[in-house]
């Protein structure tokens, strides 16, 4: 296999991704709440205290839903920087995704102290204050790679077709927000955090549709 070929494969790979971290995120959130004690309010509690310290099952968000998903959101924008990283925009949509992929995994490691049920919460040690901060960089960094890789595909004709869906799911992700925000803070994180994984899942699909005439073509001239 040659560099080209190589290079297919692996953006492939990426896009099967994408479409991975979309079922383990929901999966891990939604399994979490399920675990959680009576007391616990998915509609108000919000989504990081299901792998505080103090939750139940803290495994199913900490490691399904952060840690898991975060390595398959890192590996779909290295696909994407190998399909759209010959441009500014898409070298900086690409690398913004890759930083958030990487918040997403520390989002499982830099824990909360405790849940806003249990006596006393204050989450204020060390490994709380850094995932308050993470979490901050994290939504910062998404959007910012998702508004940079809509620029890109826009310039690129191949791409010219995807990139108008792009900032459709950013305004879906604030919709959700509000929209389920009558429900509670909790079911508003939620609501916008599937939308903007649905985006990711999206791209994977797109980079999955975008190199098969190009695994196709490197098999006949083969």
């Amino acid at each position: 296999m040659d560099a080209t070929a190589g290079r297919v494969v692996a953006s492939r790979v990426a896009g099967l991704c994408g479409l991975l971290a979309f079922v383990t995120f929901n999966a891990g959130w939604i399994a979490g709440d399920l675990a959680q004690r009576p007391a616990f309010s998915a509609a108000h509690d919000d989504i990081s205290h299901l792998g505080a310290v103090t939750a139940s099952s803290p495994w199913l968000y900490n490691q399904l839903a952060a840690n898991l998903s975060g390595l398959l959101v890192i590996a779909l924008g290295i696909g994407l920087w190998f399909a759209l990283g010959s441009s500014r925009l898409g070298r900086l949509g690409a690398a913004a995704l890759l930083i958030a992929g990487v918040g997403t995994f520390l989002d499982g490691l830099f824990r909360l102290d405790c849940q806003p049920i249990d006596a006393g919460c204050r989450n204020d040690s060390w490994h709380a204050h850094a995932h308050k901060l993470e979490s901050s960089v994290t939504v910062g960094a998404t959007f910012v790679a998702l508004l940079a890789l809509a620029a890109a595909m826009r310039r690129v004709p191949r791409w010219r077709d995807t990139w108008p869906a792009v900032p459709v799911a950013i305004a879906g992700v604030f919709v959700a927000n509000v929209v389920f925000s009558a429900l509670g803070s909790g079911a508003a994180t939620r609501a916008g955090t599937v939308v903007l994984f649905a985006a990711f899942a999206f791209l994977g699909l797109r980079l999955l549709q975008k190199t098969r005439p190009a695994l196709v073509q490197r098999h006949a001239g083969g």
